[in-house]
């Protein structure tokens, strides 16, 4: 197979090189008008052509790649954090939420799957402030209580997504200690 960002032929999508020279994270920390803390390990700039991968037929193992890469980054943790994917619904074929949650396993984090689901599935891609905010994404909640986790996704724009998210959780007595995502639009 040849690599997805140089074309040289690779055993892997992303060969070695491309790895050491692109998938570097710089962990950056965004701050929401809720106060919820959101870690992103790329820029989105850096990543667009690889994240726009999720709806391909090899998208899973791209993600894949870059939960490897990102989290290399993010500690060990020494009692119980579950790792809660955004809207973790399997289109096409997997679900990308669940992959970058999974990938904070060898990190200590537990996932929780399928515990946090929106009601209203409209796509945010390439709408402006005042059309998320008219749809909101209306997220239900059906796992654990009386919890610590963090929010796992995979791409932050306005943040409203995250920030509604953490409202659902901690009425459901979740203490959402921050989030994780792979790239922040706003950072450049």
């Amino acid at each position: 197979m040849r690599c997805h960002t140089c074309g040289k032929l690779s055993l892997s999508l992303i060969c070695r090189v491309c790895r050491s020279l692109y998938l570097q994270p710089q962990p950056h920390i965004r701050k929401l008008k809720s106060g919820l803390e959101v870690i992103s390990f790329y820029s989105y700039d850096e990543l667009e052509p690889l994240l726009l991968t999720k709806h391909l037929p090899h998208g899973w193992a791209i993600y894949r790649i870059l939960a490897i890469e990102a989290f290399k980054r993010v500690a060990k943790v020494t009692h119980p954090i579950f790792a809660i994917p955004v809207d973790d619904n399997a289109s096409d074929g997997y679900s990308h939420t669940a992959l970058l949650a999974r990938g904070l396993q060898r990190y200590g984090y537990q996932p929780l799957y399928n515990s946090l689901r929106a009601k209203n599935s409209v796509s945010y891609a390439g709408k402006p402030l005042a059309f998320r905010l008219k749809n909101p994404r209306d997220f239900h909640y059906t796992g654990a209580k009386n919890i610590d986790a963090v929010l796992v996704d995979d791409i932050v724009t306005t943040g409203l997504t995250l920030q509604e998210a953490h409202r659902v959780l901690m009425r459901h007595g979740v203490n959402v200690l921050g989030a994780f995502v792979l790239a922040d639009v706003d950072r450049k």
